[in-house]
């Protein structure tokens, strides 16, 4: 079930990723947009928000955690702020959902008053259209009422899978990065389409339908895709290349999360003078 109709929900950052969640509440999940409160620190943001989507827009965080489901998505090293600002305002007993990268569930949980309803995302850019792919930690208060929230918000965003907590930062390199080692290859094709003749409409549907159809065969032919590659004679990519290159990509990826986590963590024992 993918529809939020009648969900009270406040965003605590519009930012890129806040953008994208409200988009898809409101144009693909049958969110209303009075029922959406939306914080955000930067006026222009703010107010392109408001005239975009129609939401609710505030400057202060405890007015959008005044909703059932409130959205964290402001920058990892941000949390903490927020949550400070927020933990005496939930008597409520919202679920909190945490986009924020390298933000352990467990120190989130710790933040907040106790029995507090967690759940972490880390979503991609394809959920706007409802095909992401989210993988989510649940935490330990997640259950009856609020669990059924959460899987209502993940279905309207796309494709899930429940992880690990300490498995995050790997899939934060692969899913939630991972458009960005698609996006090049199709901007490279659809570009090699037009300057041989086809229209822009005609290389974006040829690109995109050919990057579609590869997923499936993936993901539905027991070869890995080394084999796959044999059902096609002319293959001028030098694989070898590509493959290290996005590997290495993920790798890096992966390292950055791990090290801003240590950060994260470290700066949260460390108590303020």
């Amino acid at each position: 079930m993918n529809n939020m109709r009648g969900v009270k929900v406040g965003l605590v950052g519009a930012g890129a990723i806040g953008g994208v969640v409200i988009d898809r509440l409101v144009n693909g999940a049958e969110a209303q947009a009075q029922d959406i409160v939306a914080c955000e620190t930067k006026d222009a943001r703010r107010e392109e928000i408001a005239r975009r989507f129609g939401v609710r827009i505030t400057i202060d965080p405890a007015d959008a955690a005044a909703a059932e489901l409130v959205i964290l998505a402001v920058p990892p090293l941000e949390v903490g702020k927020v949550l400070d600002a927020i933990r005496d305002r939930l008597p409520h007993r919202p679920l909190i959902v945490s986009f924020a990268a390298a933000v352990p569930i467990a120190l989130i949980e710790s933040l907040l008053p106790p029995a507090t309803s967690v759940i972490r995302i880390n979503p991609n850019s394809p959920s706007l259209v409802g095909v992401g792919f989210n993988p989510v930690t649940y935490g330990s208060n997640v259950t009856g009422q609020a669990r059924a929230l959460a899987d209502r918000l993940l279905a309207a965003l796309g494709a899930t899978v429940e992880i690990d907590d300490a498995a995050m930062n790997l899939y934060t390199a692969l899913t939630a990065v991972g458009p960005t080692y698609f996006l090049p290859v199709l901007d490279a094709m659809i570009a090699a389409g037009v300057e041989g003749g086809l229209s822009r409409e005609a290389a974006v549907a040829a690109a995109t339908a050919t990057a579609h159809g590869t997923a499936a065969l993936a993901a539905q032919r027991t070869e890995d895709p080394e084999q796959l590659k044999l059902y096609t004679g002319l293959r001028p990519l030098r694989d070898a290349e590509v493959r290290d290159l996005v590997k290495q990509a993920i790798t890096d990826a992966g390292g950055r999360m791990t090290a801003l986590q240590q950060k994260i963590t470290d700066a949260a024992r460390t108590p303020s003078s």
